[in-house]
């Protein structure tokens, strides 16, 4: 099945790079929703939830095999924009500090929407960890298993490179 991606080894590296990033983020929570629904409640109102850890492992697991047999280095570099994206959320939900109650920094707004446990965030039904938190850890964790995958695939490489002639 993974041969069906060959066509992005054609690709260069910004389009590939931009395929790979909405491969970590929509790949990885398309196949890793189900199994957050259903483990979910082991973690429910805790430091965990906000990072969605069963699509986390499905970004690393989408990383390392896809960058294992296409060794791209574009996907090792898909956490530059996750980290933007939610540096731009972040910039956004700040200017709503203002109408909030309870919180006495702005700081302490963003990181209890961003970061914080579902009691924290529940005035802004905790949609910013899913939209923006979610998305920046599945990037940053299907960059270093990309990483991972890369350099398997440049070791493999280096072994087929060894082989006498047959």
């Amino acid at each position: 099945m993974l041969s069906d991606w060959q066509f992005l080894r054609r690709l260069g590296f910004w389009p590939s790079f931009f395929v790979h990033f909405f491969l970590a983020v929509l790949g990885s929570i398309a196949i890793g929703f189900l199994p957050e629904a259903f483990v979910g409640h082991l973690y429910y109102n805790t430091g965990l939830e906000p990072y969605s850890p069963m699509i986390l492992v499905a970004a690393g697991c989408l990383g390392f095999s896809l960058n294992q047999r296409l060794g791209q280095p574009a996907a090792c570099w898909v956490w530059i924009i996750g980290i933007l994206w939610l540096s731009c959320g972040a910039l956004e939900e700040s200017t709503y500090w203002y109408n909030s109650v309870g919180y006495s920094s702005r700081m302490q707004y963003v990181l209890g929407n961003f970061f914080g446990r579902t009691s924290a965030c529940s005035g802004s039904e905790c949609l910013a960890e899913f939209f923006f938190t979610t998305p920046c850890a599945a990037s940053i964790v299907y960059s270093v298993a990309a990483g991972v995958g890369l350099k398997s695939y440049r070791r493999s490489r280096h072994d087929e490179s060894e082989l006498p002639p047959g």
